[in-house]
């Protein structure tokens, strides 16, 4: 009987413990944001002797092949197209006037660029036939465009790419613009105008998570940025901008972190037929890492560009001047805490890149 009343007394103190304590349930930690690498490069001109060489080889990707690896291993790649592909001759070997053939693409679309900014100085070299052939050929190969359209609006329309669920836009923008006003007739590429960039931001932010702007712009080889460059960068990031692209000088400028967003003044050269000064044959490669929509990692990796306009990773010996011409002492700038604590930087080692397969046309894009 006592046993029975001991029993009884544990299970009553049971009910009463847990009528005072309910069950805890598992403690819940929200899941990490989901990172997205971005990797931004230069200047990319498919034309000159280069595009003479690629026709003649059918290997339309011997300007990447070294550096591939860096650029198909992002989730997005980006470039700014200096020069259109146009349906027809002439294509000049030589010369300012740039006009690319239309088989070129494919070494793009081997390297795996995502998404292309078109507002440049010489994307209007041939005219709006080669505008308007240059933008439906990148959009059939599935490589997006920001910077130019057939109208007003398609130019400040933002290019919009998702990665991991996160909606990333590009808007692009020039010192070179043209017919940039509502009521163009012909195809336009948007210019460097901080009010624009403003409105457009805004509008990029209504329908994507984050914004990167490309700006064409800048004084052509010197490591000086121009006070006005300087503004228009400042506007878009006032705005909301995550990160500013620069490109056109033709050799790399400082990085700089203001407010909450980074700017790359000048990523240089990348794919440029160029060879004076010097300092056109270095350049950077952006790898920026995103955590959601937010900029967690940003890294300024130079290059050099070797003969028939081919990039590379520079090695510790090549890269420690290119860095320092811009202020930089290590490619790894955010977050600081991680640069401080990094070993001493030592880049690829000296040695030919493996050698990866010719790459030839397809029938889509050889037209």
């Amino acid at each position: 009987m006592r046993r029975i009343l001991v029993v009884a007394s544990l299970l009553l103190a049971g009910t009463l413990l847990s009528a005072i304590e309910p069950e805890r349930t598992p403690e819940l930690h929200p899941a990490a944001p989901p990172r997205t690498t971005l990797v931004a490069v230069g200047d990319i001109l498919l034309g000159r002797s280069l595009g003479t060489l690629m026709e003649e080889t059918k290997d339309y990707s011997m300007a990447f092949r070294h550096i591939e690896p860096e650029l198909q291993a992002a989730d997005i790649a980006f470039a700014n197209l200096e020069g259109p592909f146009c349906g027809e001759p002439p294509y000049f070997a030589e010369g300012m006037v740039f006009r690319v053939r239309p088989a070129a693409i494919a070494g793009l679309v081997h390297a795996r660029i995502a998404v292309l900014s078109v507002a440049n100085n010489h994307f209007a070299n041939g005219g709006d036939a080669c505008m308007s052939f240059s933008l439906d050929l990148a959009h059939r190969a599935g490589i997006a465009t920001a910077g130019a359209g057939e109208t007003y609006e398609a130019a400040h329309r933002p290019a919009i790419l998702t990665r991991h669920g996160v909606r990333f836009a590009f808007l692009g923008y020039t010192y070179a613009d043209r017919n940039d006003t509502p009521d163009a007739t012909h195809a336009v590429i948007a210019g460097r105008n901080p009010e624009r960039v403003r409105e457009d931001v805004a509008a990029a932010l209504r329908v994507a998570d984050t914004v990167i702007v490309s700006l064409h712009d800048g004084t052509e080889y010197t490591a000086r940025v121009a006070p006005e460059t300087e503004e228009f960068c400042h506007a878009a990031i006032d705005a909301g901008a995550a990160l500013v692209l620069g490109h056109h000088p033709h050799v790399p400028q400082r990085v700089e972190r203001y407010h909450d967003g980074w700017i790359f003044y000048s990523l240089g050269n990348f794919v440029f037929q160029q060879y004076t000064p010097p300092e056109v044959q270095t350049a950077l490669l952006a790898r920026i890492t995103f955590a959601g929509a937010r900029v967690e990692r940003v890294e300024a990796i130079p290059l050099v560009i070797e003969w028939h306009s081919t990039p590379r990773l520079a090695t510790r010996e090549e890269g420690a001047p290119i860095l320092s011409r811009i202020g930089l002492w290590e490619p790894l700038l955010w977050p600081p805490a991680e640069a401080s604590l990094a070993e001493p930087w030592v880049g690829p080692a000296p040695g030919g890149p493996q050698t990866v397969r010719a790459v030839s046309a397809s029938p889509q894009t050889a037209q």
